[in-house]
C-alpha cells in the first residue's frame, strides 16, 4: 500500500477506516468485497453473491496498490432474486470496490428493493415511522461506512 493513499477521484489523502479507505472530500470509499458482503446479509438476510458486467478497463487508479481499476457494473445475487444497481463502479481485484458518492447508497438500496428481509439496523425509517421503502442514506450516513468527514 503506498505510504499515505489518496483518493483516486480527488487526490486527497484516504483515512483508515477498520479495512475501508474514506475520503472524506468527496465521500468515495474503496471496500473489500468481504465488507460489504456482510453489510447486504445484514440488510437484506442473505448471504450474497457477485458478478461483473461490462468489464472494461478503467482510467483510476487503486489506491491501495495504484494498480489500474476496472469499471463495471455489479450484480448482486440474494437467493433467487438479483439486484442490479445502476452506477458504474471501479474495482481493484485485489483490494475491492470504489464507491464515488451515494454509490454505495444506491447498491443497499437496490439490495433492499431486491430481498427486503434481514436486520433494520441500516434502514431508515418513513415518515410517520415505518420502517421499509427505499434506502434514502447517503455516504455521510450510517456508521458502517465511515463517512461523514469524520463525524463516527
Amino acid at each position: 500500500m503506498p505510504e499515505h493513499p489518496s483518493c483516486p477521484v480527488c487526490t486527497t489523502p484516504l483515512r483508515g477506516f477498520r479495512a475501508r479507505l474514506v475520503c472524506d472530500t468527496c465521500e468515495g470509499m474503496l471496500a473489500p468485497l468481504a465488507d460489504l458482503s456482510s453489510a447486504i446479509e445484514d440488510i437484506t438476510g442473505v448471504a450474497p453473491s457477485f458478478d461483473y458486467e461490462d468489464v472494461k478497463p478503467g482510467k483510476r487508479a487503486c489506491p491501495q496498490c495504484a494498480g489500474t481499476m476496472d469499471t463495471l457494473k455489479l450484480r448482486v445475487h440474494l437467493g433467487d432474486d438479483v439486484a442490479e444497481p445502476k452506477p458504474t463502479l471501479d474495482r481493484c481485484a485485489a483490494h475491492g470496490l470504489w464507491f464515488d458518492t451515494d454509490e454505495l447508497a444506491a447498491v443497499f438500496e437496490k439490495a433492499r428493493a431486491a430481498h427486503p428481509g434481514g436486520s433494520s439496523g441500516y434502514v431508515r425509517k418513513a415518515p410517520g415511522g415505518a420502517e421499509g421503502g427505499s434506502w434514502s442514506g447517503s455516504q455521510k450516513g450510517p456508521f458502517w461506512w465511515g463517512g461523514g468527514h469524520g463525524n463516527y
